[in-house]
């Protein structure tokens, strides 16, 4: 039981991590918009280049997972990052979903799986940094939803570094994802908080016009 939440949790994690291939995968009937959950064209500043998007096959226990990535982009408040990007999960209740968002928690605060973290986050972005490049900072709880936390990293790349936040918010029966990667750590921290409370947002106006979630609920 253990080892297949930790599986789930960890399939769950860096669905929208840069170059994530979309496929060609429908909801179930009546799964409420996720594509209006993640970061908007008018949560950021004219420009933003938007790249992969799309449903995909969702992991064991999710009912519906969409990722969407914007490449580079500047926040409304005018913060530049190279890359920010969305992961949303529909889980059956909410109770689900906090489940979720305390596994991700302990996951990324555990050293044990920093490696595994570390070599998923670089299988993600299709690069060629390696998980030795990775530092990682601090997992810290912030108050956004209905709870979320951020796990900040650093990665050398020769002789130059970027600066990765990883934030997962709650909302009801929704834990999204956002990948946050900019040129230096306070571009990162600025960004991905104020991106953060959008996704936030955006999740309960969705929920809000649906009335209900998950696969009974009316799309929205």
């Amino acid at each position: 039981m253990r080892r297949a939440f930790r599986t789930l949790c960890l399939a769950a994690m860096l669905g929208a991590t840069v170059a994530t291939t979309a496929l060609a995968v429908t909801p179930p009937p009546g799964t409420p918009d996720l594509s209006q959950m993640t970061i908007q064209a008018g949560d950021l500043l004219p420009g933003a280049k938007l790249g992969t998007e799309g449903y995909i096959t969702p992991p064991s226990g999710v009912v519906a997972d969409f990722s969407r990535e914007w490449r580079p982009a500047v926040t409304a408040a005018g913060v530049r990052l190279e890359l920010a990007g969305t992961a949303v999960l529909l889980l059956p209740t909410a109770a689900n979903a906090a489940t979720v968002l305390a596994g991700l928690q302990r996951i990324f605060g555990s050293k044990a799986d920093r490696p595994l973290v570390a070599r998923l986050f670089t299988q993600g972005t299709q690069s060629r940094i390696k998980p030795k490049q990775i530092a990682f900072g601090h997992v810290r709880s912030v108050a956004i939803g209905d709870g979320a936390f951020v796990l900040p990293l650093t990665v050398h790349d020769g002789g130059h570094s970027f600066a990765v936040d990883l934030y997962e918010v709650r909302v009801s029966d929704v834990v999204a994802e956002n990948v946050i990667i900019a040129g230096h750590r306070k571009a990162a921290a600025k960004g991905g908080h104020e991106l953060t409370v959008d996704v936030a947002a955006n999740i309960q106006s969705v929920l809000g016009t649906t009335g209900q979630t998950g696969p009974t609920g009316p799309t929205s």
